[in-house]
């Protein structure tokens, strides 16, 4: 069932001029196309730069603050500052790696289906003695608080995860798995990138400890620009794992070195932002609100069903995603036993404007929320010659 009217998607789908070009984008899982409202923000700002106040740093923190104010709203954090900016989503779990006190012989609970943004800053602790346990989710990839809590032990510090996974989709309970997070005392970091924009994550009711994500992907903004929510308890025992001029209680005080630390989320965000990325993310979440997020997800949600249906029913094909909707988000992944060179299938479409993904041998097709079903269509039957 559709969650826009006709006319409220022909609205939605104007603002997507490759639409207009006749390119079938499903392929948000790795990068979201760029509005014309994010351009039209980002030219505005850059034109201040060249040739209007170009010095406006005022402007620049309210526009800052107003986006810190609507990512809390948007992962239901209690605060907008706790949350900080940052590159991408290596750049936060870094910021959580590298500012815990890690004992030699703590463990870290990984999965064998992680994107390497949630393992290789885990992987560098090593060198301090700490060990990463791998959980193996098996063929059916479900990530699950059973999975977790059989890989528990009394050195176990740390849990870490996707809420979607890249690859196969899989949406795991947060909520389960947090409580047995809090239940054993552990800190729980979530990666959210394969998740935000396209499926609600609530940070309090989740208990997580530290979401981390980069932009470009589900919440359509430029690249280079993410954020990290800290829990308060988080940040009680996190140390800043980088400093700067911005780091300090008041930092246009230039010559008073001395100074008190800001906060540590405050303090992560050490020198000038990357004001051409937040200005494109601010311009994503108005458009997200105004829109509705609720209804967002619910359209993500029914043409993700659709497209499972629609392959489910071509013999040859098996689906790696999970046959349960409430496991999934955007992304479906599949075989094909009639087309298996994934790579050159992908290409063979990309020649013809439609763009999904080829990810360790399967396909990956992940529509947002101005998709329409009849472009999920128009996949299947070229994929399959239909």
């Amino acid at each position: 069932m559709y969650c826009f009217s006709v006319k409220e998607k022909e609205t939605i789908r104007a603002n997507y001029p490759h639409i207009e070009a006749g390119h079938i984008y499903l392929n948000h899982a790795a990068i979201s196309p760029l509005s014309l409202r994010i351009q039209k923000a980002i030219n505005h700002f850059l034109l201040d730069r060249q040739a209007g106040e170009i010095d406006n740093f005022m402007l620049w923190e309210e526009q800052v603050e107003s986006v810190r104010r609507m990512t809390a709203s948007l992962i239901h954090a209690p605060s907008a500052q706790q949350i900080s900016f940052c590159g991408n989503t290596s750049d936060a779990i870094s910021a959580v790696t590298e500012g815990l006190h890690w004992v030699e012989g703590d463990e870290v609970i990984l999965n064998t289906h992680e994107f390497p943004s949630n393992v290789q800053p885990y992987r560098i602790l090593e060198s301090k003695g700490v060990r990463i346990i791998y959980a193996d989710p098996g063929p059916a990839g479900v990530i699950s608080r059973e999975l977790i809590e059989a890989h528990i032990s009394p050195r176990t510090r740390c849990v870490s995860l996707s809420a979607v996974q890249f690859l196969s989709g899989f949406r795991a309970g947060l909520k389960e798995i947090g409580e047995l997070c809090r239940e054993h005392d552990l800190i729980f970091v979530v990666d959210g990138i394969q998740a935000l924009g396209a499926t609600d994550i609530d940070v309090q009711a989740c208990h997580i400890d530290a979401l981390c994500t980069g932009c470009h992907k589900w919440l359509m903004a430029p690249m280079g620009i993410g954020f990290l929510f800290l829990s308060d308890r988080l940040q009680k025992v996190l140390r800043p794992y980088k400093t700067g001029w911005l780091s300090v209680a008041e930092p246009w005080e230039l010559t008073n070195f001395d100074q008190q630390w800001k906060p540590i989320c405050a303090h992560l965000e050490s020198g000038t932002q990357n004001m051409t990325g937040l200005t494109g993310l601010h311009e994503s979440l108005r458009t997200f609100m105004e829109y509705g997020l609720t209804n967002i997800y619910s359209e993500v949600r029914s043409l993700t069903d659709y497209l499972y249906e629609r392959l489910s029913e071509i013999e040859g094909v098996t689906l790696v995603t999970s046959a349960e909707s409430a496991s999934r988000a955007g992304i479906v992944s599949f075989t094909a036993r009639q087309l298996p060179d994934v790579e050159q299938e992908v290409q063979r479409l990309r020649k013809k404007k439609i763009s999904i993904s080829a990810r360790e041998q399967l396909y990956r097709i992940s529509p947002h929320y101005y998709s329409l079903r009849s472009e999920i269509d128009q996949t299947i039957d070229n994929l399959f010659d239909l």
